[in-house]
């Protein structure tokens, strides 16, 4: 007895379907890779805003070691900047040089913010330190109906010690 793997008929159809899978190919491979562009460009967006997070909150927990660090402004933005070492185009938008803490004076029930820091409290003054990052983050590929570039900023306040 002869065993046949294709008789005639079945030889014809499969070489009738040959093309269909490279079709079927053509026409997935653009969706598949503008998935996984999507997914990219999601995973950067996500790790430079994480990125902005983390160096303001560097620089406010530099602020927060001390009330003279509080109104070291310089230093602030140093830490702040020198955290975001990886993140071009990073600017720190806040504290402005030569700005103050935030103050609030603490009764020991309620807080209650303060003119300046320098106005008369009837109990404890407590400084915060306000620091804001920024950046602006580009799409490495252009969506449509979506902008390519999108500003990043973070803001991130610490009670000093």
């Amino acid at each position: 007895m002869k065993h046949v793997l294709f008789n005639g008929r079945t030889a014809r159809r499969w070489r009738s379907e040959r093309g269909a899978a490279l079709v079927e190919a053509a026409l997935v491979l653009p969706l598949f890779a503008l998935i996984l562009a999507g997914t990219i460009d999601f995973g950067r967006v996500m790790y430079t805003l994480l990125a902005v997070q983390g160096a303001a909150r560097a620089g406010a927990a530099y602020g927060t070691q001390s009330n003279i660090k509080a109104f070291d402004t310089a230093g602030i933005r140093s830490a702040t900047t020198t955290a975001a070492a990886d993140t071009s185009g990073f600017t720190v938008t806040a504290p402005a040089a030569g700005s103050t803490p935030t103050c609030k004076c603490w009764d020991g029930s309620t807080e209650t913010a303060m003119a300046a820091c320098t106005s008369t409290c009837a109990g404890t003054v407590r400084l915060y330190v306000t620091v804001t990052g920024q950046t602006t983050f580009t799409t490495a590929v252009a969506y449509p109906a979506i902008p390519s570039s999108l500003t990043i900023t973070r803001s991130v306040t610490m009670r000093a010690q």
